[in-house]
């Protein structure tokens, strides 16, 4: 997603910046996600569709289609109103699924998160009660 950013940018002819500014995200964050630090959150990319509406939301999230919406689809009939004293019709035909191209998922890059544990020790807990009263526990004496 991070590449077809990218290319949104380009195609818009704007910079990493201005683009943060155009869909109201810290620059900061902009550069995360471009240099691979962030993966895009869903407000930011809720953002970019609502700040860019001629994009193709398929496009931005699966790489499928084209960058900018097609033209409105033309129908041949024309809509007509239903009127709840018309009959109903014997059978009601069923949508042709559109085909779509398998996708090939982006690689995950595995991270290594270390967490460092503090040097606390805990040194009393108190429970409070809805009646007003507290209990107090205390752990044994640890040595240091």
């Amino acid at each position: 997603m991070v590449n077809r950013i990218k290319e949104l940018i380009l195609k818009e002819g704007l910079t990493s910046g201005s683009f943060a500014d155009a869909i109201g995200v810290q620059r900061s964050s902009m550069s995360h996600i471009l240099n691979g630090r962030n993966n895009p959150s869903l407000d930011f990319v809720v953002k970019t569709l609502q700040n860019f509406p001629n994009l193709n939301s398929d496009w931005l999230l699966l790489g499928t289609g084209s960058i900018y919406h097609d033209e409105q689809k033309t129908y041949s009939q024309p809509v007509r109103e239903l009127s709840i004293f018309d009959p109903a019709p014997e059978k009601i035909p069923e949508p042709k699924p559109e085909r779509t191209t398998p996708i090939a998922p982006e690689p995950i890059e595995k991270q290594v998160i270390t967490v460092e544990k503090a040097n606390k020790l805990v040194h009393k807990v108190l429970i409070f009660y809805s009646d007003q009263t507290y209990a107090e526990f205390l752990p044994p004496e640890n040595d240091k």
